[in-house]
């Protein structure tokens, strides 16, 4: 049987969104924390995907501001959204899949900790920290979670990650010469395996942004600022060392 279409409410997913979408699992529950305009989920929905979803929001503003858009959408049978901090608008074992995307990977990292409870019966965490995708994935190391597929997406000139984990362990991941195990949680384990067509971008923003903070360092005059100097340096030499394997045509 045909499903008639439903009303879009003029929402357009972004393509950062498109792409934390394309990790979600089909006919999933899923919660999206910190839902915002609750655009994910209304894609999610209108395209079949999902069987419902739940938005959830700590602020008025954006609360008011996804609940207004779900109506509009003509979706609020298929959509609920509360108002709450982090995990606490779930109740144990409703989704499948939970998404945190747009906030920094400390925050995220502190949402799972705060509401581990909540993770019972959830299969799939997909989660897109704008910074600090590090410590996400730190946190799903010691966590029982294991990276089952990254990406990365670029919007407006910003490189944005997408980590999608589900229980296990697989140590190998970080284990993967020439990168360190400290180069594999910023860049992504899985990105470097595949060797993502972004990863060279990616890579050298981190490469820039170390030589930045050793130009500041050199101008100081103490003994501090030449040990931190000598740090920056090996780390930049380590960096520098995955130039011929980025580089390198795939076989």
């Amino acid at each position: 049987m045909s499903l008639r279409p439903i009303p879009s409410g003029g929402v357009k997913c972004s393509e950062r969104l498109q792409a934390v979408a394309r990790w979600v699992p089909a006919g999933a529950t899923v919660a999206d924390i910190g839902a915002d305009h609750a655009h994910l989920l209304i894609h999610l929905v209108l395209r079949e995907r999902i069987k419902k979803g739940v938005a959830g929001e700590l602020n008025k503003g954006p609360y008011e501001n996804a609940r207004s858009q779900v109506e509009r959408s003509g979706l609020s049978e298929r959509i609920e959204v509360r108002r709450g901090d982090g995990l606490s608008v779930l109740k144990e074992g409703e989704a499948d899949v939970i998404v945190i995307a747009g906030m920094g990977g400390a925050l995220i990292a502190s949402i799972l900790d705060r509401g581990r409870k909540k993770l019972s019966g959830v299969r799939r965490l997909v989660l897109q920290p704008n910074t600090g995708g590090e410590r996400v994935r730190q946190w799903l190391r010691q966590n029982g979670w294991v990276p089952v597929g990254e990406s990365l997406v670029e919007e407006g000139g910003t490189l944005y990650e997408i980590i999608a984990a589900e229980r296990g362990e697989n140590e190998a991941l970080y284990r993967q010469p020439p990168a360190t195990e400290e180069q594999l949680l910023l860049l992504g384990p899985l990105l470097w395996k595949e060797k993502h067509p972004l990863l060279t971008k990616r890579w050298l923003q981190e490469l820039a942004a170390r030589e930045r903070i050793l130009d500041r360092v050199r101008a100081g005059r103490t003994e501090e600022a030449a040990r931190r100097a000598a740090q920056l340096e090996q780390e930049i030499a380590q960096w520098r060392r995955l130039r011929k394997w980025l580089f390198e045509e795939n076989p």
